[in-house]
């Protein structure tokens, strides 16, 4: 028969193993949840000379949210380093055979960041007067459009595929100076082109 007396222990320990494991699924919902959905490296259009990031994916892969880094090198126009935060959405998916998936056209929207003591969110009000320039020197909006074809896996590595795209964008300082001058700058002078890789997993 067993020892009354011991119920109480043996129901705090079952307790505490209950909220441990509770709180170890928990985390382990979380960490799953901060690791990326890809790994994104990218030549040009807007974010450095280089830059790699990550992307997580969000309505079955119809859109992703990713953070970059970019660098610019001493030798390419001057050393710069560029933080971007991008969104992207694919409508259209055209299967080709049974590994191929074409998105050809994907709206882009993202935001960039140049560090450095030349840039900032405003020009330094000591040499300016208040609304002098109405951009802002470090931070950039940006529009585009991408064009993606993504090789599927088959199913025996933790990469589900790989993609290689085509980006042409714009940013709000390009896009206005044009609309200013429509006569004098050709349209296609305001995009800048990037292409890139990325793998899924």
């Amino acid at each position: 028969m067993a020892n009354l007396a011991h119920i109480p222990l043996v129901f705090r320990i079952l307790v505490l193993l209950s909220c441990c494991s509770s709180g170890l699924m928990a985390q382990g919902r979380f960490v799953k949840a901060i690791i990326p959905d890809q790994a994104i490296i990218q030549y040009a259009g807007s974010i450095g000379y280089l830059s790699a990031g990550i992307g997580y994916n969000f309505f079955k892969e119809k859109s992703t949210l990713s953070f970059h880094y970019g660098y610019v090198p001493k030798n390419k126009g001057g050393e710069l380093n560029i933080a971007a935060l991008k969104f992207d959405y694919k409508p259209f998916a055209i299967k080709i055979g049974d590994q191929l998936v074409f998105h050809p056209v994907n709206p882009v929207a993202f935001v960039s960041y140049t560090f450095g003591q030349q840039f900032g969110f405003e020009f330094d009000s000591q040499v300016y007067e208040d609304g002098y320039y109405w951009w802002s020197p470090a931070l950039r909006q940006h529009l585009g459009i991408t064009s993606e074809l993504k090789i599927l896996g088959d199913g025996s590595s933790k990469i589900k595929s790989i993609s290689l795209y085509a980006e042409a964008n714009t940013n709000d300082l390009y896009a206005i100076n044009w609309y200013h001058d429509i006569k004098g700058i050709p349209f296609t002078d305001i995009f800048r082109l990037g292409f890139g890789i990325k793998m899924n997993f």
